[in-house]
């Protein structure tokens, strides 16, 4: 019996195609629609969530954050970067316009730093410090900040007339409402900079930094050449604002401002005992300048200010290198106390291994450094540096104070230390006057160290952190520092140029410094190179 045909038998039969190999050029092709694709949905569903009345707010603490060796590593290039492009602009500032234009732009630069830090309001630290943050929030802070900011605006005005009389400077007159447009700027930059200081991405920050110094740098210089005096450092100050806003925003991509002020109330509290006792950290700070310009003139307060910012330069790049990211470190792990006191110890030990040495460098080539860059016109700024050189020691490694009791959320101590610390340094700096501005720059360092023991026993209490640990943090360094002023102060009695003995005397210096540590202090030192290691990028430590 036949066999009946299949159905099919008849049809052409269909050729199938092959399986698509994939090949490394497709995965690659794959991999980079990916990396576009999905941040444009992350974006499209967070700008849903984002608005107004919806169910999900946004919460920053969802974006990706960086690694706390990555974190100090891009923050050293921020403050290293930025504050050592400033000393270089300044000092050619100083060299191109001299002690007097330098000191008036100096006074007003005191008033411009005061209603900059009463923009904040301490909410920088409030929001920082918070779990959990919303859109509204970080919205409703920048609309506080742009409000005070046309506030002082209209304020300084009316004031800069009577300002300038009290200081004895009229250039002041018309410095003070310009560097004031600038305050618009800095609001605007307030809470995109925090936004990136959470998540601990201080790439940006990094590169906003960075290049705002570049370009004010760049253009105050041109401005001095081109002749326009005391202005120079007025364009300097402005554009490096402008564009630290412009990067800062970009990067961070803040909320608008809005009115929903009930979002700011978990951070009233916190914010106004932070914002009361920065206020009062600055009096202290600053009065100096105020009683200097007041008492010796424009010309004095030059030499005064010159000595403080080439102390405070190596002051930021070293101590806030390490404490603007021990802030929101410890805002995390704030329950752990043992966990808290090695991170206090880490950055004090670290801290003072660099600032000690380098201000011990500063005080003891301070002749040497003023006289070769500056001139002989800025000689009587010596010995006001070299006295301020062991403040600046002190202030280094006692910087963390301020961010282990905010990170503790405990603005109460830091209200309460901040007081007590700035009757004390007044006082200080009052019974100096007498003396001239060295006698100034004596009363506020032994004004800070007898701070000092407070800070130790404030941190005793707070983490459980002996004094023995405390001091054992600093001592190997400031031990190696004394032997290095040793081979460089008896130099002076070989007759050399200046160069040639801030060359040589810079190389034994370090030698000297390096050699006690590597034998004398063994174990910190290999410990110092490890965490030195451990900040390095990964393709580097191979």
């Amino acid at each position: 019996m036949a066999r009946e045909p299949h159905r099919d038998a008849g049809r052409r039969p269909v050729a199938r195609r092959a399986p698509r190999r994939r090949t490394a050029r497709t995965a690659q092709v794959g991999q980079r629609a990916r990396r576009i694709v999905r941040p444009i949905a992350r974006r499209g569903y967070q700008a849903v969530s984002r608005a107004p009345g919806s169910a999900t707010d946004y919460s920053y603490d969802d974006a990706p954050g960086g690694s706390g060796s990555t974190s100090v590593r891009w923050n050293a290039i921020a403050l290293v970067g930025r504050q050592g492009i400033i000393l270089v602009a300044s000092v050619i500032l100083a060299r191109l316009l001299g002690p007097t234009a330098y000191g008036i732009v100096a006074q007003a630069n005191v008033y411009i730093a005061l209603t900059t830090l009463l923009l904040d309001q301490g909410l920088t630290a409030a929001l920082i410090s918070q779990k959990k943050i919303t859109r509204d929030t970080a919205g409703a802070a920048a609309t506080v900040n742009l409000g005070l900011a046309v506030v002082f605006i209209l304020v300084t005005v009316p004031l800069a007339g009577p300002v300038a009389s009290f200081l004895n400077t009229p250039e002041l007159v018309s410095v003070l409402p310009v560097l004031a447009l600038g305050l618009i700027l800095k609001s605007i930059a307030i809470v995109p900079r925090m936004l990136l200081m959470r998540t601990l991405n201080f790439k940006s920050i990094a590169y906003s930094d960075v290049g705002s110094a570049v370009l004010g740098g760049v253009l105050g210089i041109l401005a001095a050449l081109l002749g326009f005096g005391y202005w120079a450092i007025v364009v300097q100050l402005v554009a490096s604002d402008l564009l630290a806003a412009i990067i800062l925003y970009v990067a961070a991509r803040p909320p608008l401002p809005n009115l929903r002020m009930r979002a700011l109330g978990d951070s009233i509290g916190f914010g106004t005992r932070v914002f009361i006792g920065n206020l009062i950290a600055f009096a202290s700070r600053n009065i100096d300048n105020v009683l200097v310009g007041k008492f010796f003139g424009s010309q004095q307060l030059g030499y005064y200010s010159l000595a403080y910012k080439v102390l405070l330069t190596p002051i930021q790049m070293v101590g806030q290198v390490v404490t603007r990211v021990l802030f929101p470190a410890i805002s995390r792990v704030r329950d752990n106390h043992a966990e808290v006191s090695r991170l206090i110890l880490r950055s004090t030990r670290g801290i003072s291994f660099i600032a000690f040495p380098l201000m011990a460098f500063i005080g003891v080539s301070a002749e040497d450094t003023i006289g070769f860059f500056l001139g002989a016109s800025w000689l009587p700024a010596v010995l006001v540096l070299q006295v301020l050189s062991v403040t600046g020691a002190r202030q280094a490694v006692t910087a963390v104070n301020a961010p282990v009791l905010l990170g503790l959320n405990r603005s109460d101590i830091h209200l309460r230390f901040n007081i007590a610390a700035a009757i004390v340094q007044i006082a200080g700096m009052i019974a100096g006057l007498p003396w001239g501005i060295v006698g100034v720059a004596v009363g506020y360092t032994i004004a800070g160290i007898l701070l000092t023991p407070v800070i130790f026993h404030l941190q005793k209490k707070l983490v459980g952190m002996g004094y023995r640990s405390q001091l054992g943090a600093i001592a190997p360094a400031f031990h190696a520092s004394l032997w290095a002023i040793i081979p460089y102060a008896l130099l002076y009695l070989v007759p050399m140029l200046p160069i040639v003995r801030i060359v040589v005397g810079a190389v034994i210096f370090f030698a000297v410094f390096a050699l006690v540590m590597r034998v004398v202090h063994r174990r910190v030192w290999k410990s110092l190179v490890a965490d030195g290691v451990s900040l390095l990028p990964k393709r580097a430590r191979r």
